[in-house]
């Protein structure tokens, strides 16, 4: 058993177990049980219970499907938020709703979610002992959704102890297949370029990039967009590859600027890595890291200083975590927002020294607004210039 638990490991463990069932299914001493065993192996761990969050939130939510539904939402915000800093988050509690299952799936990205199925009539039994919710009347189709696809399912009653049951979720959690979050990036994405009239005219920064490049330079442009920085690049006589997650906006690039000569790619660059022909004079990147969560990030960074040519620059323009925008909508962590859509708020110093580990030095780098004003917006920035060692 303890060798078993042994095989965690404290780095990349961090994220959320779910433990989740109609009342009087075991939820609390199963959960307890797991938060303490991990706790033993050295984890940082947090446990939550549904009836303690509702008591420490106070009476603001009442009991109706809607006001459980948005109480649940609060649960599962804490605990990506928990989540992020490096704790394992235990959390107990109901809360099986078809929207709160798709948003843990989506937002959370080492999570699991462990149904304890236990009989109606072995659950009102226990309920007589203890908490005395049940009634005659309780509507538990009316309620909750019962998960269909939960990822572990436990018939918790008259078999193996909670102790034994806590150890079968502990090894499930261990061997979890962790999944980049999406975030609900695709599908924002995909209906903004299909139906938004982004600005065609090129971007501050593309136009205070292009005075710093040699003629005719090879640029690799992260995430393009609608591609008016790609075109204007182009324009000006640069050699100009360009690709974006989304494939709608690479479908509408490469309809609105056909005779640019440009390469336009869908997908990640480090999983487009044998398509690029590097390397490349310079890399540029415009309001897309923070649109990205952090390890896809790290994994961008690596991939562009792998197609660089020595000297050449990585040119980074990005939301800073000082901008006003970083404290509107809802919180996924302590950098991560969801406001009409994903967004990640950059600390400049760690965006830096994550530049230096992927093998570029600092050559410029500044925090500011009126970088980037667009409209009534006046974002705070960071743009930094990189160059890979020659």
């Amino acid at each position: 058993m303890n060798q078993q638990l042994g095989l965690l490991q404290p780095a990349d463990m961090a994220g959320v177990i779910w433990i989740t069932g109609y009342s009087a299914a075991g939820k609390t001493t199963i959960g307890r049980k797991v938060e303490a065993r991990l706790r033993e192996t050295g984890l940082s761990t947090v446990f939550l219970d549904g009836d303690d969050l509702r008591s420490i939130f106070g009476s603001h939510w009442g009991y109706e499907r809607e006001q459980r539904i948005d109480l649940a939402r609060v649960y599962f915000r804490l605990c990506s938020h928990l989540a992020s800093q490096g704790h394992i988050v235990v959390i107990a509690a109901v809360a099986m709703y078809q929207d709160i299952f798709q948003w843990v799936r989506t937002n959370i990205p080492r999570n699991l979610q462990v149904y304890l199925k236990v009989p109606e009539e072995e659950r009102r039994r226990r309920d007589r002992e203890t908490k005395k919710v049940y009634s005659d009347k309780t509507d538990f189709g009316a309620m909750y959704d019962e998960p269909g696809a939960a990822d572990l399912v436990i018939e918790n009653f008259g078999g193996a102890s909670p102790a034994e049951q806590a150890e079968r979720i502990i090894a499930h959690y261990r061997d979890l297949d962790v999944v980049a979050r999406d975030m609900g990036r695709q599908a924002h994405w995909r209906s903004y370029y299909s139906r938004a009239q982004a600005p065609a005219e090129p971007s501050p920064f593309a136009s205070h990039v292009a005075g710093t490049l040699e003629p005719e330079a090879g640029l690799l442009e992260i995430g393009c967009g609608n591609g008016r920085d790609a075109a204007f690049f182009a324009r000006q006589g640069h050699r100009v590859t360009a690709l974006d997650l989304s494939p709608a906006a690479i479908e509408r690039c490469r309809s609105d600027h056909a005779d640019l000569g440009i390469q336009f790619v869908a997908g990640r660059i480090d999983e487009k890595l044998p398509e690029l022909a590097g390397p490349f004079d310079a890399a540029y990147s415009r309001f897309v890291l923070h649109a990205m969560p952090l390890q896809e990030e790290v994994a961008t960074l690596r991939a562009a200083s792998s197609l660089l040519r020595p000297a050449g620059q990585f040119f980074i323009e990005c939301r800073s975590i000082n901008d006003p925008l970083a404290r509107k909508g809802e919180v996924i962590s302590p950098t991560e927002r969801i406001h009409g859509h994903y967004r990640r708020f950059l600390i400049r110093e760690e965006l830096e020294r994550r530049l230096k580990a992927a093998g570029f030095d600092i050559a410029e780098s500044v925090e500011s607004n009126g970088l980037a004003v667009h409209g009534d917006e006046d974002p705070v920035v960071i743009r930094i210039t990189a160059r890979k060692p020659g």
